[in-house]
């Protein structure tokens, strides 16, 4: 069991994932032209060259190059993973809440998960930067760059027209 945790053969299954990921929601959308095909196919063939060095090693007998984390890494990638999570969940839930509410919350989740000292204080400045942040972004792409942005799904029946 530990010859699967070569870091080649972890690190292609990770990137196969990924491809996975993005290419299930490929379509003829205009969203999807040759940048983001291309990246995804880039991805795919590093992927493969990672899987296939480490499907090679377990055949040779290679000693692996085990994952070993030390208590410091495994708080970094810890903190990697949740907000991993955080932005994941962000992109399932924008078209329903909307860009904006959406973007305030994944900020200011982000923001109280990696504050170190939670107290009080910095937690209301964790929930109000973002806000301003989230304020001053709509006003400048809204007025000034003319950039239209979806109307929230969820919300269809509660907002006038």
């Amino acid at each position: 069991m530990q010859k699967l945790l070569d870091r080649d053969l972890v690190t292609g299954l990770v990137l196969l994932c990924v491809y996975a990921l993005f290419v299930a929601d490929s379509s003829s959308d205009p969203k999807d032209w040759i940048f983001p095909i291309l990246a995804n196919y880039v991805i795919l063939i590093i992927g493969i060259v990672f899987f296939a060095r480490g499907a090679f090693a377990l055949i040779v007998k290679r000693l692996p190059d085990i994952l070993q984390l030390s208590q410091e890494e495994r708080a970094a990638h810890t903190d990697v993973l949740v907000f991993f999570l955080i932005v994941l969940a962000y992109m399932f839930i924008m078209n329903g809440l909307g860009f904006w509410l959406s973007s305030w919350l994944m900020l200011s989740i982000t923001s109280i998960y990696l504050t170190l000292d939670k107290t009080p204080r910095n937690i209301r400045l964790a929930m109000v930067v973002p806000l301003g942040t989230c304020i001053a972004c709509y006003y400048a792409f809204l007025y000034f760059f003319y950039v239209p942005f979806p109307r929230a799904t969820w919300w269809i029946g509660l907002m006038p027209d």
